[in-house]
Formats: C-alpha cells, structure tokens, sequence
C-alpha cells in the first residue's frame, strides 16, 4: 500500500527567538506507552535504540558548541537544536544517517549560538500546552505522534491519516507561543489504520495468553 510523508509549514510569526549536550527526544516530550502506541513493540523498542546511539554518537563527536536533541519515529529521525557550523551540522547528519535502523533523517539543526536556558524552558511549556490541546481533541490521538518544540517551532512525527493529521496541524498552530508548525506526519489511509489497530489488538492477546499460561506453571518452593 502506498503511504506519503507530508512537510509542511505553517507560519504564525517570522520572528524567532535568538537561539552542548545532546538530548533524547521522548525524554523532552514525555513518553509514549507501548500498550496504546500505534508503531509495533519492536518498532518502539528500536526508535529507543535509535535515539540512545545518537545522542551517545553525537556527543562523542565533541562539536565545538552545540545543542541536539534526537527524536525517532518508525526509523525517521528529526534532529534539532543549534551547532556551531554548517560542517558541524553536515556532520550531525552523517553520523545519524549511519546509524542500524534509520531510514532517514530530518535535518532541522540552526546554525547558531545555544539559545539562553529561558528559551529552553519556553519551548517545554509550548510543548506541554501542545500536547493538552492534541489531548482535549476527540478526533485525534496524542499517541500517534511525537512532538519537539524547538525556539517555538513545533515538529509533528507520527503516523496519522490524512484528516488526523489536518486536525493535529490546525490544533498545534492555534497554541500560545508557537510560531511555526512542522509535520512530518506519515500517512495512511484509514484501512491500514484499522489493520494496525487489529495487528496490536492480536499481539496483545497473545502476549496476556503467555502471562496466564506462564503463570499457572509457577510453582511455590517453601
């Protein structure tokens, strides 16, 4: 079945705030748990994988001032955050790219001193206000998606359908303090959604068969 990877923006205001470590995305933007994450159990498992060797990678390549934070979705990795060069950013990527399990990467870094520890703090409280309006959204699901708050741009990663991801987009770009939205969103139709949903829904029974069969083995040793 064909999917299509959506990039698009939406502008609400073209001034941006003035912008070493690395982070690991899911730990900026809250976890997402396995039980109702619409990605399988080994993709979830992976994209941790993915996210914990960059940042390890990335930190190890000593740039001489940076701040990057990681985020990974299905093999799709966004980076951003500010590097000291362009070589620097250039770098960051090939490093990723190289990585077991990425299937591509999004090169969002800004060539640019680290933006003040206030910025960083405004981006987290963004991100927080995003996810409570994706949340207060009955049409839509927080749990098909990351979201990365950088200098008040919002990154959107998922795997959503189409109408979800026109919701999402219109929801995120109305919050207080965000000044771009950035989906990169994969589409499915609502047939494969329905069909992960049934591949999930399989899954864990079968998981919950082994716990209950497990479990009645279990012998008591007194």
């Amino acid at each position: 079945m064909k999917k299509l990877l959506v990039l698009t923006c939406l502008t609400s205001s073209l001034v941006l705030s003035a912008c070493a470590p690395v982070l690991i995305g899911s730990a900026a933007v809250g976890g997402t748990a396995v039980a109702v994450d619409r990605r399988s159990v080994g993709d979830v498992t992976n994209d941790g994988v993915i996210e914990t060797k960059a940042s390890v990678q990335l930190a190890q390549a000593n740039f001489s001032s940076s701040h990057i934070t990681v985020t990974a979705y299905e093999g799709r990795v966004l980076l951003t955050g500010e590097v000291g060069s362009e070589d620097d950013k250039e770098k960051a990527g090939e490093i990723v790219k190289s990585i077991n399990g990425v299937t591509s990467v999004y090169n969002e870094l800004a060539v640019m001193n680290n933006v003040p520890f206030t910025t960083r703090m405004n981006d987290s409280l963004t991100a927080s206000k995003v996810r409570a309006a994706l949340l207060d959204n009955k049409d839509v699901t927080l749990t098909s998606l990351k979201v990365t708050v950088d200098r008040g741009i919002v990154y959107l990663m998922g795997t959503v359908t189409q109408r979800e991801a026109d919701i999402i987009t219109a929801v995120a770009a109305k919050v207080p303090g965000v000044v771009k939205v950035v989906t990169l969103m994969e589409i499915i139709t609502p047939e494969e959604l329905e069909r992960r949903k049934l591949i999930k829904e399989n899954s864990s029974a079968v998981t919950e068969k082994t716990e209950v069969q497990t479990g009645a083995e279990t012998i008591p040793i007194n």
